[in-house]
This record gives structure tokens, C-alpha cells and sequence, in this order.
């Protein structure tokens, strides 16, 4: 189980609060504002861990040597997306992700290949490409796209890897195992008069579901994409998931949508992924705001974009440079959006808060966190669930040294928030995970 959500001991130079959302479109950086001067010291309000940041690196550095005995190609599980038993909807689409490394002697290239063994196909090709050259001693993140069948039940899909040659070289397979439950049908009310049966309209609830969209991004360039709510529904909130050597600098509301952006860092394309939370059968309307911030060189920024009256916070992001700036909390304040970014470089920069601001509703929003720990070299993740009766929005992190956020969204049953980070350090740290909750009188 997680960790009790406690609030974090408070460390001036532990936590950079932060949250990753694109770099104000893809024409280049947000605005510096210089309308006041950015803290020179962290929050005392959040989790503290660490010192100092380092540049986010998602490859241990050891190297495995091989010897006369070594084995050519082997794998070590390290973690995955989609727990067992995870609920879906008729339908839906999903990604299942395994992140393995490679304690083999040899170098996976893009000529190895995940492909599929027995079981469900789920919606998947028979074979997928790995993302490029892994060398021994990495890690990467191997990733299928997936779809629950329409039919009610339990699936299982098995899948095992394939060297350049044609070998299969996994001896048991990696697996993904989903339960797909149909929606409660709203049934359709009557009342009985001397007469004819006269149906009733029935009485919908609000509610609220994630959508996504994906895109690959090349080596070594700045990707964006953009979820869009479906007709009939508002935005409230958003994330996002990143590939290997990804680092996030875009996350906020985009027209009737979510937009996220990232530079990819390593050498072969990866994959990115927008979350949009939808709304239904509500007559409330979202809009975004924005205040930007400055980071001086080597210090600290942070931003608070502040909802109007008459409006509640639902979600929020950033948008930051990629290269220079690091986001270690991204969540709420008050009834706006802050965010807290380290400045790596030398020069002063720029960077945007934005918050997801709904209004026309008689709604009321509060956040909710819970804790854990990652230990060193590792990755990790931290859940929190919304109170019975509210329904999840959107939701946020923040982060100790060292931590790289690389997924932040809503889980598949749609009642709490997940936020997944690397721990590119030897020693433990500190994750919050953040939801934002809203409730209806």
C-alpha cells in the first residue's frame, strides 16, 4: 500500500515544487514577467527532500561488462504501467508500458521487437519495434498501444521480445491483464396514471472521464500534442506521460482540450501522450489563466495563476524551457495554480502558471495529496483518491531532488490521481501526489 498522504516536513532546500507543461507553444519559450521578485528561498508549505538538482538523466550510468560466459540477450523487469486488474470501459484505449533493462551483453537496436505470444491480442499488432539502441546496463520503456474489447469480462495478453535474428529470448512472457466492466445503464423512469405510460427524462450526474492522444517525437527535438474533450463536455483538467530521456516543459488547457509537450533527449523517437479530464452534463464552461514568472540564474521561480471570482480552480500547469528549467511542483493555491521551477543555467528565464478556471456550476473544488518514497536509481509513483461523492478534476506533484516526472494523470476508474517519477540519485525521495476534487451541493 501507499504511504499515510501526510503533509510533507517542510526543508527550504528540498522541495523545488514543480509540474512539466509545454514551452508556450512550439515558437519558443514563455514570456519572462519581471513584475516581481522571484523567492529566493522554497515554500515552507511541502515536501522537502535533497539539496541540489541535477540535469534529469533516465539511464543509470553502470555499464554491465560482459564475460566469456555472458549471456547475449537478457532482461530485468523494473516496473510497469496498467496494474493487474485495472477496469476499462468497453472500448477504451490504453497503454501498457513495461520498463526493463537490459543485463544481457548485447545492445538492443530497433530491429528487436516486442511481439505478441498468446492470449488477447487487445486491439495490438502481432510485433512492435523497440525504440532504438539500449545498451547493456539501460533502461527503456517498451510500450504497446492497447484497446479493452467491447464484451464485459477478464482479458489476459502475453508477450515476449525478439532479438535482431529472429530469437525469441524472453523464456516467460510479460503480461497485461485488464477487466473490462459495461457502464450501469441509467434506466428510464415511468410513473403510472390511469393512462398510458408517460416516460420520464432521466436525471444524468455530473461526471467525468480522461481522454488522450498520442504522438512520437523525434530524437533530439521538442514534440507537442493535444487531447480534446468530446462534444458535450468541458475540460476541467489534464497531464500527460513522457518516453525515456523526456523532459516535460508543456502542460495546460488548450481550447476544449489538454496540450502537452516535451523535448526528447535521447537518441530514437519516443512516445508522448496528452490527457484531457472531461466534464458531462454539466452547464459549467472552463477558461485558462496565465501569469508568468522569472527564474534568475541558479535560483528558484515560482508563479501562482489566480482564478476569477465567481470561477473554482480545476486543474492546472506550466510551460518552461525544457533545457534550462526543471519543475518540482506543480499544484494548487488558494483558488489558482502555482508552480515552482529550478533554474539550471546561469541567465535569468521565463516561465508560465496556468490555471483551469470553471465557472456556471454551483461546484466547489479542494485538493487532496498523498506521499511516497522512490528509492534511489529507481522509479516510482504515488496515488490518491478523491472523497466519495467528488469527482477528480485534475492534479498535480511535487518533487524532491533528483525526481524527474515523467506521467501524471487520472487512473482508468476515474477516481483517483497517479503521478510516476524517476529517481535519478543514490539516495530515497519524497513524492506528492496531488488531486483535485470537486463536489456538487
Amino acid at each position: 500500500g501507499l504511504p499515510t498522504a501526510a503533509t510533507p516536513t517542510q526543508d527550504q532546500n528540498a522541495v523545488y515544487t514543480a509540474a512539466a507543461q509545454t514551452i508556450a507553444a512550439q515558437a519558443g519559450q514563455p514570456p519572462a514577467q519581471a513584475t516581481e521578485t522571484p523567492p529566493t528561498s522554497l515554500p515552507t508549505t511541502l515536501a522537502a527532500v535533497a539539496t541540489d538538482t541535477p540535469v534529469p538523466s533516465a539511464t543509470p550510468t553502470n555499464t554491465l561488462v560482459p564475460s566469456a560466459t555472458a549471456i547475449c540477450d537478457k532482461t530485468q523487469f523494473v516496473s510497469e504501467t496498467i496494474p493487474d486488474g485495472s477496469v476499462f470501459a468497453p472500448g477504451a484505449t490504453f497503454i501498457k508500458t513495461w520498463r526493463v533493462r537490459n543485463v544481457g551483453a548485447c545492445t538492443w537496436t530497433a530491429a528487436y521487437a516486442i511481439v505478441y505470444d498468446h492470449g488477447d491480442h487487445l486491439g495490438a499488432p502481432d510485433a512492435i519495434p523497440f525504440p532504438g539502441n539500449v545498451a547493456p546496463g539501460q533502461e527503456v520503456d517498451l510500450s504497446i498501444n492497447m484497446q479493452a474489447p467491447l464484451t464485459p469480462g477478464a482479458y489476459e495478453s502475453y508477450w515476449k521480445f525478439r532479438n535482431a535474428s529472429g530469437v525469441i529470448f524472453v523464456v516467460n512472457p510479460y503480461w497485461a491483464k485488464i477487466t473490462v466492466v459495461a457502464p450501469t445503464p441509467t434506466p428510464t423512469l415511468h410513473v403510472f396514471f390511469p393512462g398510458p405510460l408517460i416516460p420520464l427524462i432521466p436525471i444524468l450526474f455530473p461526471n467525468t472521464q480522461q481522454v488522450y492522444n498520442q504522438v512520437s517525437v523525434s530524437a533530439g527535438t521538442l514534440g507537442f500534442v493535444t487531447a480534446t474533450c468530446p462534444s458535450g463536455s468541458v475540460v476541467v483538467g489534464g497531464g500527460f506521460a513522457a518516453g525515456n530521456d523526456m523532459v516535460v516543459s508543456a502542460s495546460w488547457q488548450e481550447g476544449n482540450g489538454w496540450r502537452a509537450g516535451a523535448l526528447n533527449n535521447s537518441a530514437s523517437s519516443q512516445l508522448l501522450n496528452a490527457y484531457a479530464v472531461c466534464l458531462y452534463n454539466t452547464a459549467g464552461s472552463t477558461t485558462s489563466k496565465m501569469d508568468g514568472g522569472t527564474a534568475s540564474g541558479g535560483g528558484i521561480g515560482h508563479a501562482v495563476a489566480t482564478c476569477p471570482a465567481g470561477s473554482v480552480v480545476t486543474g492546472g500547469g506550466f510551460g518552461t524551457n525544457p533545457t534550462q528549467l526543471s519543475v518540482h511542483n506543480s499544484s494548487i493555491s488558494g483558488n489558482g495554480w502555482q508552480v515552482y521551477v529550478k533554474n539550471k543555467g546561469a541567465t535569468d528565464i521565463g516561465f508560465n502558471a496556468y490555471a483551469t478556471c470553471l465557472s456556471g456550476t454551483s461546484g466547489t473544488t479542494a485538493q487532496v495529496l498523498a506521499q511516497a518514497t522512490i528509492t534511489g536509481n529507481n522509479t516510482g509513483s504515488a496515488e490518491v483518491a478523491c472523497p466519495s461523492g467528488s469527482l477528480v478534476t485534475g492534479g498535480g506533484f511535487a518533487l524532491g531532488n533528483n525526481l524527474v516526472i515523467y506521467n501524471t494523470s487520472m487512473s482508468a476508474d476515474v477516481t483517483k490521481w497517479n503521478s510516476y517519477a524517476r529517481n535519478t540519485a543514490a539516495g530515497d525521495q519524497l513524492i506528492n501526489d496531488y488531486a483535485v476534487c470537486l463536489s456538487f451541493p
